[in-house]
């Protein structure tokens, strides 16, 4: 078998992994997490999951990684053209989320449970908080003339924000609600930016 081959046969395994992981921690949480129940529903052995991830910590870890960096990434690569379309953008990114990235938002409310209570996970939470709360002010900053320091303020209440939307969005899928509460949202940011 070639070495292209293995590699890639090697990230679909990765994939299926993952995958299997983010749907049991989606109906169970952490704490229903196992090499069986991932090698169950993967059909992978245990000991190939050992083998690409070493523990199931490890799985853990690389979802956890896997899902901030995909909240954090396209805000900071946001091009919108106005604060009004900028902040937009960011209730669409939970308003209008497909049922995989559901998931995955399952899977980061999980995570914020265990991180009240394991500070293996709060350190590594805490620290991308940060991360996105200094991605948007660094996007605010490109419409509103504000100081950082407030900036950084109203780009923490954003995250909060969409923080709840998320988890109500989660129990109740009405986008077009969302989208009108949201639309009220953006209108007293802005006025909080001007």
């Amino acid at each position: 078998m070639s070495k292209d081959l293995r590699i890639t046969k090697g990230n679909e395994t990765k994939n299926r992994i993952l995958s299997a992981s983010i749907k049991i921690i989606s109906e169970e949480g952490l704490k229903g997490l196992s090499a069986k129940k991932i090698a169950d529903l993967s059909g992978i052995s245990k000991s190939n999951i050992f083998h690409h991830f070493g523990s199931v910590d490890e799985v853990l870890r690389v979802i956890f990684e896997n899902i901030l960096a995909d909240m954090v990434k396209p805000i900071e690569s946001n091009q919108e053209a106005d604060l009004e379309s900028f902040l937009t953008f960011l209730g669409e990114s939970i308003y209008s989320l497909s049922e995989e990235e559901k998931l995955s938002y399952s899977v980061l409310l999980h995570f914020y449970n265990t991180c009240l209570y394991d500070e293996k996970y709060r350190a590594y939470l805490l620290k991308t908080k940060d991360e996105m709360i200094d991605a948007i002010a660094t996007q605010l900053s490109r419409y509103s003339s504000q100081r950082k320091e407030k900036l950084l303020k109203v780009s923490e209440m954003i995250i909060i924000t969409l923080d709840g939307y998320g988890l109500h969005f989660l129990l109740d899928s009405d986008s077009a609600r969302f989208k009108e509460i949201w639309t009220l949202q953006v209108e007293a940011w802005q006025s909080l930016l001007r």
